[in-house]
């Protein structure tokens, strides 16, 4: 084997049958399993298959255009992940919620063979479509050094990133609702990645390495005990998948990313730096965990720092000698398959940092943003521009699934009652008058709870925007 690695996704093999392929996305998406929320479906009690996917964006979604950088937080992106994910899990076995012939009928149609074909259809098209954009080219010439190294910089980034984190949600008084959010972005979807990983190894991705060197997603039983306090602290200790309207795009694609390169035998290589960026990753959140237990006092403070430095060292010698062998096996070519499964998992990586930090500032701020909504809406009274704006009217208990806007919007009520939310237990009420901005990216959904609500929003620039958060964002450092 010589020569440069072909690119792990690429959308422009997929150009010429896309209409087909959206087609099939589309009927897919018409399942019963992933119709719409209603409004007690906020969370859903551990009931495995049902997924509100919120299928009506669709009809307007451009799927011929894969996602970059720039619209990585956009609901193209959150839509082939949250498809991405329930097509992966189909194989997944879950058994009916109880013995009810409801429950056995919803089991059997959620894994139908009719399913799992559509499903198989539609992922090489999804996962090109939605990672692409981290395949870029590379001409550095890799080493087991540098490999090593860069594998280094992403644990030290996510555990400096973690920390910067929980200070945070200290400092604005948002620990149990922050650690809540963040539980539900990493352990509810642990289980997944632990999928791919365990069905990648009996697939034979792992064979080129000695058993003791595999990557794993391992948790300690202090670990478990700590995550188990602090589930039920938080209020979300309700098991797979429960919360699934509060995945963030990015948090889903971690998973997706895993079970991507756990179907194609030809990545079998990429699959093993993908598999170690994803153990830094949560190896770093293990971390969080500790920080949080002592503060909360649902355990002591020990050795914990020492705990995880052991852990780090032994997580980056495992790596060197797995690199170590691979070059030694398969020399160069093997290095760059490596390292194309680590880079793309790291660049994902660092989008999840910043798309959660987005998120929880927001939510942990959510009511600065009715002052920031009410200064835009006081200027637009002003200077009258050209802004264009959607109006809505909705009865009574109609439920939007959560979702994101591509812009910068204000939810203003002209009459009627809303109750809006970002994360599990928030309830933002709405009267006639009162307003909200909802930053582009941001994650969320809404329910009405008059006979009918007339809301309507704005769309506003981002030139507008971003001096308002960031006086905001200075101002509460300033306190």
């Amino acid at each position: 084997m010589g020569g440069d690695p072909q690119q792990l996704f690429d959308f422009g093999r997929r150009t010429a049958a896309a209409q087909q392929s959206i087609a099939l996305v589309r009927q897919f998406a018409a399942h019963t399993a992933f119709r719409s929320a209603m409004v007690e479906e906020l969370e859903l009690d551990e009931d495995f298959h049902r997924r509100p996917l919120r299928p009506e964006d669709l009809s307007f979604i451009d799927f011929t255009t894969p996602v970059v950088t720039e619209s990585a937080f956009r609901l193209p992106f959150l839509a082939a992940q949250r498809l991405l994910l329930c097509a992966n899990e189909l194989e997944m076995a879950r058994p009916p919620r109880d013995g009810s012939s409801a429950a056995f009928e919803k089991y059997l149609n959620f894994h139908s063979e009719e399913n799992r074909t559509l499903a198989a259809q539609i992922k090489p098209f999804l996962e090109d479509f939605a990672f692409d954009f981290l395949c870029g080219e590379d001409a550095a010439v890799p080493s087991v050094e540098s490999c090593v190294a860069q594998l280094a910089v992403l644990l030290q980034t996510e555990m400096a990133f973690w920390g910067d984190v929980f200070d945070h949600l200290v400092s604005t008084r948002y620990v149990e609702g922050g650690l809540g959010y963040i539980l539900i972005q990493k352990q509810s979807l642990a289980g997944s990645k632990r999928v791919a990983f365990g069905k990648a190894g009996a697939m034979g991705y792992f064979d080129h390495l000695s058993p003791q060197d595999w990557p794993k997603l391992a948790q300690d039983e202090t670990d478990q005990q700590i995550v188990r306090r602090l589930a039920e602290l938080c209020g979300i200790a309700k098991g797979e998948h429960s919360y699934w309207q509060f995945y963030l795009s990015t948090s889903l694609a971690e998973c997706n990313l895993l079970h991507a390169l756990a179907a194609r035998p030809g990545a079998a290589l990429a699959l093993s730096g993908a598999a170690f960026a994803a153990e830094a990753t949560w190896l770093a959140f293990r971390g969080l965990i500790a920080q949080a237990g002592p503060c909360l006092r649902i355990t002591n403070r020990d050795d914990l720092a020492g705990r995880r430095s052991d852990a780090a060292n032994e997580l980056l010698a495992r790596f060197a000698r797995v690199l170590g062998r691979i070059e030694h096996q398969y020399g160069l070519p093997g290095l760059r398959l490596v390292r194309q499964g680590l880079t793309a998992a790291s660049a994902l990586a660092g989008h999840a940092r910043r798309n959660l930090e987005e998120q929880l500032n927001w939510l942990a701020s959510v009511e600065s943003y009715r002052d920031i909504a009410r200064q835009i809406s006081a200027r637009i009274e002003v200077e009258r521009p050209d802004i264009d704006r959607e109006t809505f009217v909705e009865p009574r208990e109609m439920c939007s699934t959560t979702h994101v806007h591509d812009d910068h919007r204000l939810v203003v009520i002209e009459t009627g009652n809303m109750v809006f939310w970002g994360n599990v237990g928030m309830k933002l009420r709405l009267a006639p008058g009162e307003m909200v901005l909802v930053p582009e990216g941001r994650l969320h959904g809404s329910s009405i709870e008059s006979d009918e609500c007339v809301y309507h929003q704005p769309i506003i620039p981002d030139e507008w925007v971003r001096p308002l958060v960031r006086d905001r964002a200075t101002a509460s450092a300033a306190a």
